[in-house]
C-alpha cells in the first residue's frame, strides 16, 4: 500500500513516536510511506532513517493565520497528488483539520486524536470551539482512530461522527530488556548522594505539564524523605523559567536537576537505568507514550486523573492522584519512597500491564487493518 501520514510538528513527543512506530512497522512488510510535518524535528530525521520519504511543510503550524493556512493546504494538497497515497492518516489536531477538510473525502482520509483539543480541562475556548470543527472534519473522515476509551466516549458525546466511523485503538509501546532490581546513576552532571531514590518527571515545560505541583509536593516532605530522594525533570518549554524561579524560592536547587532536552533514546536509556519512580502530571490529556514508556522500564508510577490516563492504571501499576492536590502527591511520595516493597510491586504490575495490554504490535495491527478497508482511489 501507499500510505501518506500527515502530522502538524516534527519534535518529539507522543503523536511523533506513534508515527514513527506505524512507519517502522509498514516499511518493515514492504509498504511505500510518505510522512508531511513542519520540519527541523526529530521525526524529520527518524522517518529517513526508517527507509520512509519525509517532506517538509514550512507553512504548517497552529496559528490560524490565513496565509500561512493557505500555503499549508496548497503544500499539502500538491503532494497528495505527486504521491497518490491509498489513504491519508492525519495526526494532530491542526494537521487533522487541513487534511480531512481539503481533501474532503476524495481519498480515504483516516484521522488519530491524540488527545482532543476540547478533552476536559482544557482551555474553555478550546472547548467551545474545537467541537465544532471537529463535527465538521469528521463528514469527511473514512474512521476516527480514538487513542483512549476516554477519548472515544467524548467523540461520542460532542457527536463528532457517527458510531460506526469510531474506533478506540491504544497506543503501543516496544518492551526494553527488563531493569536491574537496583539502578545506579551514570549522570556526572547530577551525582546522587547514597542511598537515593531517584523521581523521573518527562514532558514538555508547558501547558498542560504540571511540573509545579511536584515542586509542591516535594517541598511538603519531611526533610529526612528529602534528603534521600532526587528529581530529574527531563524536557523543555516556555514555562522552564518559571520552574526555575520556585525551584529557587523552595529552596530544592541540589534535589532537582532541570536535564532540558535530551534525544529521545537519551530519554529512554536513563529512564530504565535510573529512575526508581514516576510522575506524570498535567491538566488534561490524551493517552501519553510517557507513562508507557515508564511502565514497560518496569517504573511504577504516579499520575493525574485525567484524559486516558486512568486506563492505563487501572489494573494497577501505580497512583493516581486528584488534580491538582499538592496534599495528595506529598502523602503518594512520601509512601513509595518509604515503602520499597509496595514500590517493587507497583514495578512489577507496570511491566506485566505494559506487555499484556499495550503491545506496539497489536496497535500497528489493528491500525492497518482499518486502511485495508479501503481500496485505492484515483484524485
Amino acid at each position: 500500500m501507499r500510505i501518506f501520514f500527515f502530522i502538524t510538528k516534527s519534535e518529539q513527543g507522543g503523536a511523533q513516536t506513534h508515527v514513527a512506530q506505524l512507519t517502522q512497522w509498514l516499511v518493515g512488510r514492504g509498504h511505500e510511506i510518505v510522512v508531511m510535518s513542519a520540519p527541523g524535528g526529530w521525526l524529520a530525521l527518524e522517518v529517513e532513517r526508517l527507509g520512509a520519504r519525509f517532506i517538509s511543510n514550512a507553512h504548517l503550524d497552529n496559528t490560524a493565520s490565513p496565509l500561512r493556512l493557505w500555503k499549508s493546504i496548497r503544500t499539502f494538497l500538491r503532494a497528495v497528488e505527486s504521491f497518490k497515497p491509498d489513504v491519508v492518516a492525519c495526526h494532530s489536531t491542526m494537521a487533522g483539520l487541513v487534511g480531512r477538510l481539503s481533501l474532503r473525502s476524495r481519498i480515504p482520509t483516516i484521522f488519530t486524536a491524540h488527545g482532543w483539543g476540547f478533552t476536559q480541562g482544557a482551555p474553555a475556548m478550546r472547548r467551545l470551539l474545537l467541537p465544532f470543527l471537529e463535527r465538521m472534519a469528521g463528514h469527511f473522515s473514512s474512521k476516527i482512530i480514538c487513542v483512549s476509551r476516554n477519548d472515544f466516549e467524548l467523540a461520542h458525546r460532542h457527536h463528532i461522527a457517527p458510531d460506526e466511523n469510531l474506533v478506540q485503538i491504544y497506543n503501543g509501546i516496544d518492551l526494553p530488556l527488563p531493569p536491574p532490581p537496583f539502578h545506579l546513576s551514570t549522570s556526572a552532571t547530577f551525582p546522587p548522594p547514597p542511598p537515593s531514590l531517584h523521581v523521573f518527571f518527562i514532558g514538555r515545560l508547558a501547558p498542560p505539564k504540571n511540573p509545579f505541583l511536584l515542586m509542591e509536593a516535594f517541598a511538603r516532605l519531611d526533610r529526612a524523605l528529602q534528603e534521600q530522594t532526587r528529581i530529574t525533570i527531563i524536557g523543555d518549554g516556555p514555562d522552564r523559567g518559571k520552574l526555575e524561579e520556585l525551584i529557587q524560592t523552595l529552596k530544592l536547587q541540589t534535589h532537582i536537576e532541570l536535564a532540558g532536552s535530551l534525544p529521545r533514546e537519551h530519554v529512554l536509556a536513563r529512564l530504565r537505568e535510573e529512575a526508581d519512580l514516576f510522575v506524570l502530571l498535567s491538566r488534561w490529556e490524551g493517552f501519553p507514550y510517557s507513562i508507557l514508556e515508564a511502565m514497560a522500564a518496569g517504573v511504577p508510577v504516579i499520575a493525574s486523573r485525567v484524559g486516558g490516563i486512568p486506563e492505563m492504571l487501572e489494573h494497577g501499576g501505580g497512583i493516581l492522584l486528584k488534580h491538582e492536590d499538592a496534599e495528595t502527591l506529598a502523602r503518594a511520595l512520601t509512601l513509595l519512597i518509604q515503602d520499597e516493597t509496595y514500590r517493587v510491586f507497583l514495578a512489577s504490575q507496570a511491566r506485566l500491564i505494559a506487555e499484556q495490554q499495550f503491545s506496539v504490535e497489536r496497535m500497528c495491527e489493528r491500525t492497518f487493518a482499518l486502511y485495508l478497508l479501503f481500496p485505492s482511489q484515483p484524485l
